[in-house]
C-alpha cells in the first residue's frame, strides 16, 4: 500500500472555493487516472495559523505505477490550483509506503 499525501493550507475565506476545486477538478481527475484509488480527506486539527485551515488529502493505491501516475498528475493539478487560488492555498506532498 502506498499513500500519496498532500497537505493543504487554505485561507479561511477561500475554503469553499478550494473545496469546489477539489470536488470538480482534483478528485475526479485522480479517480479517472488511477482505477484502484481510495481517497480520504481530513481536516488537520493542529492550528498553526488562525487565518488558515489545514487539510490532508490521502490518495491510497496498491502499485508503484499508480503512484507514478498520481505524482505526475498532482504536479499538473497543483499548477491549476495556483491559477485558481493564487497564494490563498499552499500545499506540500509526501509519499508513504506501508511497512506493516
Amino acid at each position: 500500500m502506498f499513500i500519496f499525501n498532500t497537505t493543504f493550507s487554505v485561507e479561511n475565506n477561500s475554503i469553499e472555493l478550494w473545496k469546489e476545486w477539489m470536488n470538480r477538478n482534483y478528485l475526479p481527475t485522480m479517480k479517472d487516472m488511477v482505477k484502484d484509488l481510495r481517497v480520504e480527506l481530513y481536516e488537520v486539527m493542529t492550528v498553526v495559523d488562525e487565518s488558515m485551515t489545514n487539510f490532508s488529502c490521502q490518495l491510497r493505491c496498491e502499485s508503484p505505477e499508480s503512484l507514478d501516475t498520481i505524482n505526475k498528475y498532482n504536479s499538473i493539478l497543483m499548477d491549476n490550483l495556483k491559477g485558481q487560488l493564487g497564494d490563498k492555498s499552499l500545499h506540500f506532498s509526501s509519499i508513504l509506503k506501508e511497512v506493516i
